[in-house]
């Protein structure tokens, strides 16, 4: 294995609470890595990638690709990570890896990006667990609002119903963005049987088509997270760790968004568009995939913490940060 494999951990947390009655949130926002060091945390994730993934493009190939890249990430574990700083709430913290994974994808060039906020389903729960999902959305409107307007970046509420216990709040704090240079969907009190809804068939119309969907702790898309005619075409991705930002730093936030890309570019022309060549690419596959056995583990850094697994048409991806 050669050195340049190997990507040192980077700090990315965020700073200390802001001492002197300065607001919170604002010391938070002005902290964020600025557009140049995500994209340099990019190059270094791709020369990695590159010697053991085989797809024959360079880094600044592969940024110029971002903007077509769209992704619906599922969020999960912030009850089961235990990371949490002790000066920000659980609510905040959560509204913050939303923020980070939209400013990196917005930083490398994505255009929009799709997250869901909550299902229909966890009204399940009952009400103190539903009540704990509200308190999460309240704790990040605010810091979310700040940066939709510091960034000109639009936040787009999908499902938000007459009834929706927050509506009235939300649609008060979140600003309206026109012309905005990227669109980030939230996906709210979401259920998939939209059958006489037309007003929600409507919104989920308005969506981007999804080229891949992350799915954090749990290993399958089950829970409500299907959308429609709008992952038809797109690959699935699983990342082991907790959606609290305090669980991320922003070289892992680069190193998601960049094997997303990864895993869409492995995966074009497969599923529904597959169109097979000839007889020795047929039997190219079934060696890897049932001689072979392909799974391989790819590690980018020498303490990994995080883990992104993903399929190909040859086999299995683990990769390790």
């Amino acid at each position: 294995m050669s050195d340049r494999m190997l990507i040192p951990r980077r700090s990315g947390m965020w700073p200390e609470a802001a001492e002197g009655g300065e607001d919170f949130e604002e010391s938070l926002l002005r902290e964020l890595p600025g557009r140049e060091e995500i994209i340099s945390q990019f190059h270094e994730v791709w020369a990695s990638i590159e010697e053991n993934v085989d797809l024959s493009l360079t880094s600044v190939e592969a940024l110029r690709l971002f903007p077509s890249l769209v992704v619906y990430d599922i969020p999960d574990g912030t009850r089961s990570t235990l990371t949490v700083r002790p000066d920000i709430d659980v609510g905040l913290d959560a509204a913050l890896f939303c923020l980070s994974l939209i400013h990196t994808l917005n930083s490398l060039g994505a255009k929009s990006c799709i997250i869901m906020t909550h299902t229909a389903y966890n009204r399940m729960r009952g009400r103190e667990g539903m009540g704990r999902i509200l308190s999460l959305l309240t704790a990040g409107v605010k810091p979310i609002a700040k940066y939709s307007k510091r960034e000109n970046v639009s936040i787009n509420l999908v499902g938000l119903g007459e009834e929706y216990e927050l509506r009235n709040y939300l649609l008060a704090n979140l600003p309206k963005v026109k012309e905005s240079a990227f669109e980030a969907f939230f996906l709210v009190d979401y259920a998939e049987e939209t059958g006489g809804n037309l007003g929600l068939r409507y919104e989920l119309a308005q969506l981007p088509e999804v080229d891949v969907t992350i799915r954090h702790t749990k290993l399958n898309l089950s829970g409500g997270g299907w959308i429609p005619d709008r992952l038809l075409m797109s690959t699935f991705m699983y990342c082991q760790n907790g959606t609290l930002y305090s669980n991320w730093r922003f070289d892992e936030l680069v190193t998601l968004s960049t094997l997303a890309l990864v895993a869409k570019l492995m995966n074009t022309g497969e599923g529904l568009g597959k169109m097979y060549g000839d007889i020795d690419e047929v039997k190219a596959r079934y060696q890897l995939r049932e001689l072979r056995l392909f799974n391989r583990q790819v590690p980018l850094t020498d303490q990994p913490k995080k883990l992104f697994l993903f399929g190909s048409p040859h086999g299995l991806y683990q990769f390790y940060y």
